[in-house]
């Protein structure tokens, strides 16, 4: 499959939270938005970010030797119109840059990835209605660069229908579906998020998140979310990478100013996956990864 499971939810998941975000925050002009953003993946209020991940060795567990992984990823949003007074269509771009180094394993060594993705989301919202639903588009890319295909392209897709409970507690349902070198899939996708104040409660899988905010600037939040991506690359033996992982981190996030802020969070990558394919499609390498530690920042400009 062209992008692991955790990363297709997490894809929907993030498209679930921050449109609704973003409408209960112009619709209340000075509040803020009440989303935590784990991992900086653009959940909340539509803003610029840029969000560097440092990471430990991943060791090998079958073989010596290990991986060692860096990813520095940015959201840009660029466009959005109001459509009638119920309806909002927005554009965004992402990109991330991931170093690996794969210690030799299968003749890799050192490789710069690239992914590339641009959202069209429309957002539909009636006045004094607790419905709401939401659809979106993204095309992008997962490559090297050294080479460009079909198989480096991938397209997923959403439908969700909410139902807001009350102004602490909504929910949603809908299906999620996405194809990528030449297989597609649909699943489910499902989420609720709770907020009995000062508390925070998302539970959007994969994302899982616990926030306390302990002042107006200052929150504390535990959290587990996915890791990793796909590639197609331009290599002899290799010619699909696929890399999946859990982490685990506690996180402080603090806002500088009314729209800057500043995060940084620690914590472990667990259950990492490394899968080799070649051109013909068969397995070149698949390695289970040991947990590692890591450390990211993250700068977000609200609008």
């Amino acid at each position: 499959m062209s992008t692991s499971f955790s990363r297709l939810l997490s894809f929907a998941l993030l498209s679930f939270v921050s449109p609704l975000a973003a409408q209960e925050a112009a619709a209340e002009p000075g509040r803020q938005a009440g989303l935590i953003d784990p991992a900086a993946f653009g959940f909340g209020r539509p803003g610029y970010m840029v969000d560097a991940t440092f990471m430990g060795t991943q060791d090998y567990s079958d073989q010596p030797g290990g991986l060692d992984f860096f990813e520095l990823r940015t959201i840009m949003p660029v466009w959005k119109t109001q459509l009638g007074e119920d309806t909002r269509l927005g554009i965004s771009l992402g990109y991330n840059l991931t170093e690996v180094d794969f210690g030799g394993l299968a003749g890799l060594g050192q490789e710069t990835l690239h992914t590339l993705e641009a959202q069209a989301s429309l957002f539909w919202r009636p006045k004094n209605s607790r419905w709401w639903g939401l659809g979106f588009v993204t095309p992008g890319l997962g490559t090297d660069f050294e080479g460009l295909s079909w198989d480096d392209f991938e397209v997923s897709a959403l439908g969700l229908l909410g139902w807001r409970f009350s102004d602490t507690f909504s929910v949603a349902g809908g299906a999620f579906a996405e194809y990528g070198a030449q297989e597609s899939r649909v699943l489910p996708a499902l989420g609720f998020i709770w907020q009995p104040k000062p508390f925070i409660v998302q539970v959007t899988p994969p994302f899982v998140v616990l926030g306390w905010r302990a002042t107006d600037r200052m929150t504390l939040s535990l959290s587990g979310y996915p890791s990793g991506g796909s590639w197609d690359v331009e290599d002899p033996r290799v010619n699909r990478v696929d890399l999946s992982g859990w982490q685990a981190a506690a996180s402080v996030i603090y806002r500088l100013t009314d729209h800057l802020t500043l995060s940084v969070r620690a914590g472990m990558n667990v259950g990492g996956e490394l899968e080799l394919r070649n051109a013909a499609d068969r397995e070149v390498a698949n390695e289970t990864l040991e947990a590692a530690p890591f450390g990211a920042v993250n700068l977000r400009w609200d609008f």
